[in-house]
């Protein structure tokens, strides 16, 4: 695996991989949809053996959430390609927790791209201050625009685990419906800081954000929740009753998805993830 991994690491892997993956999670998993009215509950596993079909891919996408080809691209500029390596390396958790923590936000980040049509125009784990840091305010904010360039917004809230607990999910809800169920205004403003870094095309984006965080003017029904999950257990009976206790006033995405192996499966992603940044 290395020696595949390591020749293309600084190619643009992730738009190799693009037309091939667009259905990431539907080739991975094998997932049952259960709806009632504006809540939507995908209960999700492994389908079997296709770990190792999606396992490039995942590489990839977890290492886009780190740092961009933009980025690597100035790295091989200034840097031998050892150094460079090197650097990429460095974004990268070491920690089995801090591991977890990040691959949850990036599959739920992931996921809400693919199955919940909401784009996620930041990857934040790329402004870490340290690698084991664990990033404050919203886990994951999703954008879209309605039939009526109406601003839409998505909050989600991740959790990764071996073992998913009721208390975990609880807190997870409080946190989505705290702030009156809206993303803060702090974390709208830091959103629309990094796009206008980025500029053109993005500055229009911004500008919504700004006058959002500061007018408060999207209606409750116009802002999603995601509860999102990666863990071990089952945990059928407590992600049921957050279902059903869920807001249905509101577009609800309650996510779960069991990887037995869920330790394993972590460390695997990572180490194959630092094989990209090997020579």
């Amino acid at each position: 695996m290395k020696s595949i991994y390591t020749k293309v690491l600084f190619l643009s892997v992730s738009e190799a991989y693009k037309d091939f993956m667009d259905d990431l999670f539907d080739t991975w998993l094998d997932a049952t949809e259960e709806e009632e009215g504006r809540k939507l509950l995908w209960r999700a596993t492994e389908t079997d053996q296709q770990r190792e079909t999606v396992l490039p891919e995942l590489c990839v996408r977890t290492r886009s959430h780190y740092v961009s080809d933009g980025e690597i691209a100035t790295f091989l500029e200034v840097l031998d390609y050892p150094e460079a390596a090197g650097i990429v390396r460095e974004n990268y958790p070491e920690g089995s927790t801090g591991r977890s923590g990040d691959l949850g936000e990036i599959l739920c980040a992931e996921l809400i791209e693919e199955w919940c049509a909401f784009s996620v125009p930041i990857r934040k784990l790329r402004y870490k201050d340290h690698r084991e840091q664990a990033m404050r305010g919203e886990d994951v904010i999703g954008i879209r625009h309605d039939d009526d360039n109406r601003l839409c917004l998505l909050k989600a809230e991740a959790k990764s685990a071996q073992s998913l607990s009721t208390d975990t999910v609880t807190a997870a809800r409080e946190g989505l419906e705290a702030n009156s169920g809206r993303p803060t205004s702090h974390a709208l403003i830091y959103l629309a800081r990094k796009l206008l870094d980025i500029g053109g095309e993005q500055e229009a984006l911004a500008k919504e954000l700004l006058r959002e965080a500061s007018s408060r003017a999207v209606p409750k029904t116009r802002v999603s929740h995601c509860l999102f999950t990666v863990t071990g257990n089952a945990a059928g009976d407590m992600i049921d009753d957050d279902f059903a206790a869920a807001d249905g006033d509101r577009d609800q995405f309650i996510v779960h998805i069991r990887i037995p192996d869920h330790g394993e499966f972590v460390a695997e992603v990572y180490d194959a993830v630092v094989n990209l940044a090997l020579d």
